[in-house]
């Protein structure tokens, strides 16, 4: 099976990340790990729609997960981050070479 390229990874991790509740997810985690409870509180979703949207982040390695005690916290995962980070930095980059061509002629 041919591996997807880094692009084609980020690209299915912005699909995912254009759904408002997984969105938001992601930006309460970006505040530091948090107990599932809060996380439902957060959301205001029924917890059966919010383990859906937990589950897809999951599966997808955007955030983990780490029992605790008789809860589960949830963290981003740091490397989908920078991955995430270094897609959007080429994007800049390549913008600004654009627009220096433009300025340049």
């Amino acid at each position: 099976m041919k591996r997807k390229s880094s692009n084609e990874c980020c690209l299915e991790l912005i699909n995912i990340l254009g759904d408002k509740k997984r969105l938001s997810i992601v930006l309460f985690l970006a505040g530091g790990g948090k107990c599932v409870c809060e996380i439902f509180e957060h959301l205001n979703l029924p917890q059966n729609l919010a383990s859906h949207h937990l589950g897809v982040l999951r599966r997808n390695k955007i955030i983990k997960s780490r029992k605790d005690g008789r809860w589960v916290r949830y963290s981003l995962d740091k490397r989908k981050v920078k991955e995430l980070q270094r897609f959007f930095e080429k994007i800049i980059a390549t913008k600004e070479k654009i627009n220096k061509c433009k300025f340049n002629n």
